[in-house]
């Protein structure tokens, strides 16, 4: 089994020591070390190149969201799940456009938290209830109202559905047995057609036309 490699960040200690601790339950899942102070946080990632790191941008004095945004640059192969008690609507949008694929409230069980590291290591989103009630209520105060599975082929349909399931271009090639460039063809028309603006709208629409089932 191959073990998932986690870095915390968060300067909160007992919300630290709380994930360590049941994260580490797992024999699949190995914390790797906490970012403790975030000018520590580049060279944790490089180090370690972790599957995961997640990570509270909503701390005084800690992380920000420009440090979310340059997670990639030092560990291109680490994928971010923000757990957070961030309660300003636009900062959570804000967030979800810097290449989080993942997002948890501190409120959550243990086995949803749980759930989400498992998905996000693998490359999939995964949003709890009250994220989603959040892009769907953005959604809907500026969504066209004509906009139907209709605009959309069955095999861009097939294509929305794997995208907002957390796919990327190769691995939608792979499951359809196409080539990455007619994948990467299909994908610039869906957005054309349905005015998509950033990566969360996929998983959007893909909840309007139930192809996709909120987690």
């Amino acid at each position: 089994m191959a073990q998932v490699k986690v870095l915390i960040a968060d300067n909160q200690p007992l919300t630290a020591a709380g994930l360590i601790q049941f994260l580490e339950r797992r024999d699949d899942v190995t914390v790797v070390g906490v970012v403790d102070e975030a000018a520590n946080l580049p060279s944790l990632l490089m180090d370690h190149a972790p599957d995961v790191i997640i990570v509270d941008y909503d701390l005084d004095g800690y992380l920000v969201r420009d440090d979310l945004a340059a997670v990639k640059n030092y560990s291109p192969a680490t994928n971010i799940l923000v757990v957070s008690s961030d309660n300003n609507k636009a900062a959570i949008l804000q967030v979800l456009q810097l290449g989080v694929i993942g997002y948890v409230t501190k409120h959550c069980s243990r086995e949803e938290i749980m759930m989400a590291v498992t998905a996000v290591a693998k490359g999939e989103k995964f949003y709890c209830t009250k994220i989603l009630d959040i892009i769907m209520e953005k959604h809907f105060s500026t969504a066209p109202a004509e906009v139907t599975p209709a605009v959309l082929t069955a095999r861009e349909t097939e294509i929305l559905t794997l995208l907002a399931s957390g796919y990327s271009t190769q691995n939608v090639a792979d499951e359809l047995h196409l080539s990455p460039h007619t994948v990467h063809t299909h994908r610039k028309s869906i957005i054309r057609k349905l005015s998509i603006k950033s990566p969360t709208e996929f998983v959007i629409y893909a909840l309007d036309f139930g192809l996709i089932k909120v987690k």
